[in-house]
């Protein structure tokens, strides 16, 4: 295998994942690719973005891994069984109800299986952990229920307090339960940065491309990333 390349947080922007491919070299035939979660929502192009994904699966000699998002549950709920939730609608669910209505996938067996196979988190050989959101569990992401990997914050939020104050309590250091932990589902703009952020040993990669803002993609082993253009640039 080549490199570990993590994306995440696409939110439904097909041109600037494309993009972030190109500008990383990525090769199906050495590379593996993980995507944090969130494929879908807020962009005009989630159902095009999936079927993308699914293309470039097969393509893959490793086949990209994809994390399951909040986004992608309200999606995968609603191509299961019809159920539409008011919040998923005001959070991005509208764009992406309609770019399936526009491109005639939402019957398509294919699109359902790609969400019914989504993993909760990954871990590799190395003890590294991939997950969308976060855990909860002092002895990591392989104790948590499934809705905490994707909606969690605690976890980051743990990562800021001791990166400024090394004297946390021990049992508050859950994430040292992993060598390396990454995420996204908290956009670094909130700290005005557009670049992924390193708090102790968890890389925040989502920056912000559901809200015009960039998208990363990162190479685990040498923390080079790449990123495109603004994708308020984009659209």
């Amino acid at each position: 295998m080549g490199r570990i390349l993590i994306t995440t947080d696409n939110h439904g922007n097909l041109i600037a994942v494309k993009q972030a491919l190109e500008r990383c070299n990525f090769n199906p035939n050495e590379d593996l690719l993980i995507n944090l979660g969130d494929v879908i929502d807020r962009g005009t192009e989630s159902a095009e973005l999936v079927q993308f994904y699914i293309d470039l699966s097969e393509e893959c000699l490793y086949k990209p891994l994809f994390i399951r998002g909040n986004h992608d549950d309200y999606c995968h709920k609603w191509l299961k069984s019809g159920e539409i939730s008011m919040e998923w609608l005001i959070n991005g669910g509208t764009e992406t109800i309609d770019s399936y209505i526009r491109t005639g996938y939402l019957d398509s067996e294919e699109h359902l299986n790609f969400f019914n196979e989504m993993f909760d988190f990954y871990i590799d050989t190395k003890n590294r952990g991939y997950v969308h959101a976060g855990f909860t569990s002092p002895e990591g992401l392989e104790n948590d229920n499934s809705e905490i990997y994707y909606w969690d914050r605690s976890l980051w939020e743990l990562a800021l307090l001791s990166d400024e104050n090394k004297k946390l309590p021990e049992e508050m250091r859950i994430f040292e339960a992993h060598k390396e932990i990454y995420i996204g589902h908290t956009p670094t703009l909130n700290w005005d940065e557009t670049e992924p952020m390193n708090k102790y040993n968890i890389w925040n990669l989502d920056t912000g491309a559901g809200f015009g803002g960039k998208l990363t993609i990162i190479d685990a082993t040498t923390k080079k990333f790449w990123q495109s253009d603004p994708v308020s640039s984009l659209y």
